[in-house]
């Protein structure tokens, strides 16, 4: 469908990438600099390999937790698609995430694979763009629910706690929060996409319009699904929580004697900060926030970059499975594409 497709980039979208890059290296570079390479490697080497299984476990759980809500809005959708290819589908997605410079990559997979079955790119759109909202929404209001208790110290708050500027950051959290809120009713609104066809009309651009009236067709269909909305995101504070146990998880396989209150504390916020599109993938980014947040509860910072690089590691060797899942399909879709292309 037009409008959907994957085209060149643009120059602008070019300078971003190479922004994003030279934030992460230089990130990464400023790491390197300021913590013991030596103790880092040491901490990899001793890590039990028993914890580290078990994280890739929860998170694969948790995947396909992610994996049954997408299912649920495609049933919502109309697209009908067996579970255990959804689940195959999703993990796609979070391998081209993993491994391709921008996190669309993964989206885009998604929305082709899901295309498949008979129904409009528009139609698998409208389902990763409601499955995104949903789990930024849900970050979002996690995060501002577990990290409330630091904005009020007790008598046993570290003392470090008592300098750092929590009012600030939180502050920081209810604009994301609203940000997120705003974007969901916003691409909910019924006005939204009619208003965005008129301007692109106004700047020749018209040709976009069939696309959009039927991406808010698709979307019209989600607005009164509040049941749907609920389930949705009861699943996605499930899957926020399952991966705050896979840095719990991983933090035993390192030896980090840390209380798993600091993990609800710490993790949703450095996924909200991870999330934002100023780094390559949150490399450099999610290590340097997680040695400044663990440092006040007294984990040095060759500990707290060795928490956080293992759990991406883990991330990443879980979504290779949708890499082999890639390699293995693409000869068959290969083949059956020539097939149709000799009957037509």
């Amino acid at each position: 469908m037009a409008g959907f497709g994957a085209g060149r980039p643009g120059w602008k979208a070019i300078v971003l990438l190479g922004a994003k890059m030279a934030l992460s290296l230089g990130m990464m570079v400023f790491l390197f600099s300021r913590i013991p390479l030596a103790g880092v490697a040491h901490a990899l080497r001793q890590a039990d390999p028993r914890w580290l299984v078990a994280a890739a476990a929860l998170l694969l759980f948790s995947n396909a937790l992610g994996a049954h809500q997408w299912n649920r809005l495609l049933h919502a959708a109309g697209i009908r698609i067996p579970f255990w290819k959804v689940f195959s589908y999703y993990h796609v997605g979070l391998f081209f995430n993993n491994f391709l410079p921008a996190n669309i990559g993964g989206d885009l997979a998604r929305v082709l694979d899901a295309s498949r079955y008979g129904s409009s790119r528009a139609t698998a759109f409208s389902t990763v763009l409601m499955d995104r909202l949903v789990g930024t929404v849900t970050l979002a209001s996690l995060a501002l629910v577990t990290t409330l208790p630091l904005l009020f110290p007790s008598y046993d708050t570290p003392p470090a706690f008592r300098h750092f500027h929590f009012p600030l950051l939180y502050l920081a959290l209810v604009g994301f929060f609203g940000f997120s809120i705003t974007l969901l009713w916003a691409v909910l609104h019924p006005a939204l996409l009619p208003a965005v066809e008129r301007a692109l009309a106004r700047v020749g651009l018209g040709g976009f319009g069939p696309a959009l009236d039927d991406l808010a067709a698709r979307l019209r269909g989600f607005r009164d699904q509040r049941r749907l909305f609920r389930e949705l995101f009861t699943v996605a504070a499930l899957i926020q929580v399952a991966r705050i146990g896979v840095h719990v998880l991983v933090a035993w396989a390192l030896g980090l004697h840390v209380r798993v209150l600091y993990f609800f504390l710490f993790v949703p916020l450095l996924a909200v900060i991870v999330s934002l599109p100023i780094s390559l993938n949150g490399i450099g980014v999610r290590e340097g926030a997680g040695i400044a947040l663990f440092h006040l509860v007294g984990v040095g910072a060759g500990s707290a970059f060795s928490l956080q690089f293992t759990t991406y590691l883990v991330a990443v060797t879980v979504s290779l499975l949708g890499g082999l899942v890639f390699v293995v399909r693409t000869p068959r879709r290969r083949a059956a594409a020539r097939r149709q292309r000799r009957i037509s």
